[in-house]
């Protein structure tokens, strides 16, 4: 067994327990979250935080955001691209909007290292994938 699989494994497990088994349950329980941490998102600059921490919480919203989408909202790893469940992307990419509208070069920066993190995370994936494959 590779480590991928101990991962899929591991992250199905934890994905069951925290929303159960049933497919359409789980989605409707991401597409939730996803649209509290975008409310979440929206409302940091009300807790009057520090620099450092409002940075830091803007970043752990967008960072929990992209780990929605990369283990719960792709629907197909079987494609050139993972096909994505849009409605579980979309609060994530109105995130963007938000933090920089909001939060400016904190928001930015914040959103280009979730975005990165995700797209390293889905690059990983595909290539654990291919190495299976093969």
């Amino acid at each position: 067994m590779n480590t991928q699989n101990v991962n899929v494994k591991t992250a199905t497990k934890e994905s069951s327990e925290r929303w159960g088994a049933n497919p359409k349950t789980r989605l409707a329980s991401v597409i939730a979250e996803q649209r509290s941490y975008l409310n979440e998102l929206c409302q940091v600059w009300n807790l009057q935080l520090s620099q450092k921490d409002e940075a830091e919480e803007v970043l752990r919203l967008l960072s929990l955001m992209s780990d929605n989408v990369h283990k719960e909202g792709v629907l197909c790893w079987e494609r050139s691209y993972p096909l994505v469940s849009f409605h579980v992307v979309q609060p994530w990419l109105q995130a963007k909007n938000h933090a920089i509208r909001l939060y400016g070069m904190i928001g930015r920066e914040a959103w280009e290292i979730a975005r990165k993190d995700l797209r390293d995370n889905i690059n990983f994936a595909q290539a654990m994938l291919e190495v299976e494959v093969c």
